[in-house]
């Protein structure tokens, strides 16, 4: 027998009032309807979801239509919701502090992505990533950094419990950015 590892699933999860708004747009213009999801960046390149009505087309397979298929991935894991007339994207970020051999290393696992390149950074190279992880970084003690895919890990000789409460929150902050890039261009 072969067993399959429990994987979590990724899917965009659409709400109630999410899914009313959608039926009732239907009806009101009498065609079915779907959301077309776009991911924008601005200047400094925090991202924002953009969400619009669309007729159905015969490809549509959900009750969303991707702008471009690289958001699906990235933002798979997050929650549409619709509140006060408006569309609101939710990021469910999950982090996970993992052991490594060397007690000074500290690994975390993210369902985000942090970087699509490895990126491997000394303390004095900090002032090149985005300011909310190089201060962060700056102010608790660590001493470098390695970036690739979903993996975060920092070399940082005294971890405490409030040290790893205070990176993880910069952290969450971070990727619910959905920045391009931990990199500042």
């Amino acid at each position: 027998m072969i067993w399959f590892p429990f994987k979590k699933k990724r899917y965009l999860t659409i709400s109630e009032d999410a899914k009313d708004r959608i039926a009732e747009e239907s009806k009101k213009l009498g065609k079915p309807q779907v959301l077309i999801l776009t991911l924008k960046h601005d200047d400094f390149g925090v991202g924002s979801v953009l969400v619009g009505f669309s007729d159905r087309i015969e490809s549509d397979s959900g009750m969303i239509r991707w702008t471009n298929p690289s958001d699906a991935i990235l933002l798979s894991f997050g929650e549409l919701k619709f509140d006060s007339g408006h569309f609101y994207f939710y990021p469910n970020i999950d982090l996970e502090w993992k052991k490594t051999p060397k007690p000074e290393i500290h690994k975390i696992i993210s369902n985000y992505p942090f970087s699509k390149k490895p990126i491997y950074l000394e303390r004095n190279e900090f002032f090149q990533l985005r300011p909310i992880l190089s201060n962060c970084f700056q102010r608790e003690g660590v001493t470098s950094v390695y970036l690739e895919n979903n993996i975060c890990q920092l070399e940082i000789q005294n971890l405490t419990a409030e040290k790893e409460k205070s990176i993880s929150e910069n952290i969450l902050t971070y990727l619910s950015s959905l920045f391009e890039s931990p990199l500042v261009k």
